[in-house]
């Protein structure tokens, strides 16, 4: 047998797990070699589904071909810090799409500008200089941080805007402003440094602190217009944005934008031998032994029934990479513990005792990925406690009557948008977030075959059943 000792499945998340090998152990999935090739250019899906992991990946290998690469992430440009320096639009702020949309291309341009400029030296001859000369004399020194150059963009539109000026003098001032017209002369020069240089601008789910406000709708929805705009301005200028699949679904200005560019939108999904050959992948990697092995052979190097094992694993995720890592590493660490020491295969012991543990992070996780949807989702998982798991479309949509209803009692936040809706219309919800599922009576299981394309239609399926992935967390009765 292999030495175990230093198995690990990794972090659950890339950002983490890009330091512990995350590339020898990547999946080059089809929307990997999609978005790699440049056919498409927006990755859209839930969260745990591997968007930071496929752009960390591009990251990586494309500066190793030697390639200016730039990441947006979360820690630097988010939503977060925009809402604390500029008017709030509850508070009668004046910023809307158009406003945050130039004001991203403009720091994406800059962005660009100094990345070239940096790798090329300071040019001072030809064309190009006047690059050089544009960023010493209006980019040199003084930010904190590269977002200062957004929020700066921003209020000088804000300061035309709200100012005490002529209204013609303002309408001019403002086109200048929307026309980006101060970088018109560098166009054309900063397109023949892509040419030459080739540049890839990763944008990873820039959206912390988001409220659902529209503020927060405009800062997202403005991005991803100058993503696709800045994308024909050279042959080898890609930029790349990753976008969480209920952002997509509900902010309206960026939904209406997304169908000219469906063309470019990969949707990341995944299905079970995928999911098999993802950890088989991190066995390989961490166990000594078994850099030849085959994915079969790793997972019976790790785990003592590993058919078994995964059917139940699977079965109690949405199909999701985090998740699948989460709980192989919550059973191996239950595995640990209770022997005391490492190295040995995980059992179905170890693997039903961390189900519950499991299931009440999932269950939390996911209330609060819809928060801004639906509020206080997490109580109205609970009202489903210690009920059965599965339900006849009748005795369900009963029971989503007293939600409605306000028979059976769930948060006041929870309230506002179940009070008085058709049970259906809860059904659905419950049905995309993933909590419920059909259910097939002639093979006593729940069926995880379509239902596991989000969005699919309840209409007509006789019977439900929660997710197994909640049961043990709400309790109920199998």
């Amino acid at each position: 047998m292999p030495d175990l000792s230093r198995l690990n499945f990794g972090a659950p998340a890339a950002e983490r797990d890009v330091r512990r090998g995350l590339d020898a152990y990547f999946i080059e999935s089809a929307a990997y070699r999609n978005m790699n090739a440049g056919t498409k250019t927006i990755l859209v899906a839930n969260r745990g589904a591997g968007k930071s992991a496929i752009l960390k990946t591009m990251a990586h290998r494309n500066r190793d071909r030697g390639e200016s690469v730039i990441e947006l992430s979360p820690e630097d440009y988010s939503y977060e810090f925009l809402s604390g320096a500029m008017i709030r639009e509850s508070e009668g702020a004046w910023a809307k799409l158009g406003a945050y949309a130039v004001a991203w291309k403009y720091l994406l341009l800059v962005l660009i500008m100094k990345e070239l400029t940096k790798r090329h030296g300071r040019i001072r001859r030809g064309a190009e200089s006047q690059i050089y000369a544009y960023l010493r004399d209006n980019h040199h020194g003084g930010s904190v941080t590269p977002f200062d150059a957004f929020v700066s963009y921003l209020r000088r539109i804000e300061s035309v805007k709200v100012g005490r000026v002529e209204g013609g003098i303002r309408a001019r001032e403002l086109q200048k402003l929307y026309r980006l017209e101060e970088l018109d002369h560098l166009f054309v020069p900063l397109g023949r440094l892509c040419a030459r240089a080739g540049v890839t601008v990763l944008v990873d789910e820039l959206d912390r602190g988001w409220d659902a406000s529209e503020d927060a709708q405009a800062f997202v929805a403005g991005l991803f217009q100058a993503c696709m705009t800045l994308n024909d301005l050279s042959p080898r200028l890609r930029v790349y944005m990753s976008l969480r699949q209920e952002l997509y679904d509900n902010i309206p200005a960026l939904y209406d934008d997304a169908q000219k560019f469906r063309d470019l939108i990969e949707v990341v999904r995944w299905d079970e031998p995928q999911l098999w050959r993802l950890i088989a992948c991190r066995i390989r990697h961490t166990v000594p032994g078994l850099t030849a092995a085959s994915d079969d052979q790793c997972w019976a190097a790790a785990f003592h029934a590993p058919r078994w094992s995964f059917r139940f694993i699977v079965d109690r995720s949405l199909r999701r990479p985090r998740e699948i890592i989460q709980y192989c590493s919550h059973a191996l660490d239950h595995a640990q513990q209770v022997n005391g020491r490492s190295g040995l295969r995980i059992s179905r012991r170890d693997i039903t005792a961390v189900e519950a543990t499991y299931s009440g992070e999932r269950t939390r996780d996911i209330a609060a990925e819809y928060r801004f949807q639906y509020p206080g989702l997490l109580s109205v998982f609970e009202a489903f406690r210690g009920r059965r798991a599965t339900w006849t479309r009748e005795d369900l949509e009963l029971l989503l009557l007293d939600l409605a209803t306000g028979s059976v009692r769930i948060s006041r936040e929870a309230t506002r948008w179940t009070s008085g809706r058709d049970p259906d219309q809860l059904l659905e919800v419950l049905w995309n977030v993933g909590f419920l599922r059909e259910y097939s009576p002639t093979s006593a299981e729940w069926d995880d075959g379509n239902a596991q394309v989000p969005y699919s239609s309840t209409r007509g399926m006789p019977a439900f059943a929660v997710h197994p992935m909640f049961r043990q967390h709400v309790g109920t009765q199998d």
